[in-house]
């Protein structure tokens, strides 16, 4: 398996959230979104090098300037501008600013009915291709059309509700899952919706409702996505996360091998393929890809911590050392612009547990449990950090509770090094037995 990038000449792009400064954090889901698409839509040209938009997402937001943050994560253009509605219509003004000269390639102002706004994306993307000097193949070109829907209302919801996904918590997660299922409603052939709801239905699935249903219903929405759209990257990767909680495996490392495929700069396949293999218990096979997820995403802590365990399972103990310090200082630096983040602040405890900080992971880990007393994905990762201080009662209760409240990925339990301290108590074993 190749899980390394290797060196690579192409031009890098960042798209960063479009602003929305007159409209309120009401509209934040809009120039996202938008922002989101058209990154969505360069990444299946492999002529370029796209850098993941979760990148520009989670630099965003400080004092920095667009130029700025692009160069703190390493591009050569970036795309900016703002966005805004009024009376019907959409006003898009773009700018593509060279990174190092500080000067404007390419500006445009798009001034578009609410309900053409969604044909947007590929107009921009084809005007960034052409101001960078790369000529998509007629194949690209037919993909930067794909996945598109001409009915406002379900291009509408389905933005809103990737912003919702983006937080991985429950009533996020079930808000967007009923937004991208009226997406579906308003247009049944809008692939990207069918891709999104299945990757709602896994994420359920995984932490908060261990229902067959949710299963079944990942398996037939991604495969709609699928059907419809082949090539779109997202729906091969939805079909992934949605065959590898069905336990099929092999298939499952096929279809986000596609995903991969057709968006080689893509951060989520890697991850993806990463997680798949530590559920089956394949370490070195996710610690590589991990690894490719860290390159592609350097300043995420998630993945960063993720990968420490895993190290820790394969004995690489002083390289475990060194992913959690570094995670540490990534989760600190997030939650200085976005101080109520739970998911940083429960991998944040973990890595300080894995480094000594013992007061201040309990602190950490009380303020995510706090602000989502009942929420089972926070509860299991503040098990993983009771687990590592060694406080196995307060792990165990929290495992417990995780799992009442319908967590249900046990291949991973069952090979997290962060829970090894648990392996011999009973409550452990009944846990595992039981499922």
């Amino acid at each position: 398996m190749s899980a390394t990038p290797t060196s690579d000449t192409r031009i890098a792009i960042a798209v960063l959230p479009f602003a929305t400064p007159n409209s309120g954090e009401g509209d934040d889901w809009l120039g996202t979104g938008l922002a989101e698409a058209v990154a969505d839509r360069l990444g299946g040209v492999p002529a370029v090098r796209v850098l993941p938009f979760g990148s520009s997402l989670a630099l965003t937001g400080g004092p920095q300037g667009p130029a700025d943050v692009a160069q703190r994560l390493g591009a050569a253009v970036v795309l900016a501008g703002t966005v805004a509605r009024s009376g019907g219509r959409v006003r898009l003004t773009l700018d593509l600013i060279d990174v190092a000269a500080r000067a404007t390639r390419w500006s445009e102002r798009f001034d578009r009915a609410e309900s053409d706004v969604w044909a947007v994306e590929a107009e921009i993307a084809r005007a960034v291709l052409r101001t960078v000097g790369v000529a998509p193949t007629d194949a690209e070109d037919r993909t930067l059309g794909v996945a598109g829907t001409a009915a406002p209302r379900a291009y509408d919801v389905y933005l809103r509700g990737r912003w919702l996904a983006r937080d991985l918590l429950r009533r996020h997660q079930e808000s967007a899952r009923d937004l991208f299922a009226e997406a579906i409603a308003a247009d049944a052939g809008f692939a990207a919706a069918h891709a999104a709801l299945a990757v709602c239905h896994a994420m359920l699935f995984q932490y908060w409702d261990s229902s067959d249903a949710n299963v079944q219903a990942a398996e037939a929405a991604s495969r709609r996505a699928v059907e419809l759209a082949p090539e779109l990257a997202e729906a091969r990767l939805a079909r992934g996360l949605a065959l590898a909680h069905a336990k099929r495996y092999d298939e499952a490392e096929a279809e986000l091998r596609a995903a991969l495929e057709r968006r080689p700069d893509g951060y989520e396949a890697p991850y993806f393929l990463a997680r798949t293999a530590r559920a089956r218990g394949a370490m070195p096979e996710a610690a590589a890809w991990f690894e490719r997820a860290c390159a592609l995403r350097p300043e995420d802590y998630s993945s960063l911590t993720l990968l420490a365990s895993v190290y820790v399972s394969l004995g690489r103990v002083d390289e475990a050392r060194a992913a959690q310090r570094r995670a540490l200082d990534l989760a600190a630096d997030h939650l200085e612009r976005h101080p109520d983040d739970t998911r940083a602040l429960y991998l944040g405890a973990v890595a300080l547990s894995s480094t000594g900080e013992t007061a201040k992971a309990r602190q950490w880990a009380k303020r995510a449990v706090a602000m989502e007393p009942d929420d089972s994905a926070v509860l299991y990762n503040v098990a993983c950090v009771y687990s590592l201080l060694g406080l196995a009662d307060s792990s165990l209760d929290c495992l417990e509770q995780a799992v009442a409240n319908g967590f249900g990925h046990f291949d991973w339990l069952v090979h997290d090094s962060d829970l090894d301290p648990l392996r011999a108590h009973p409550r452990f074993t009944a846990l595992v037995a039981g499922h």
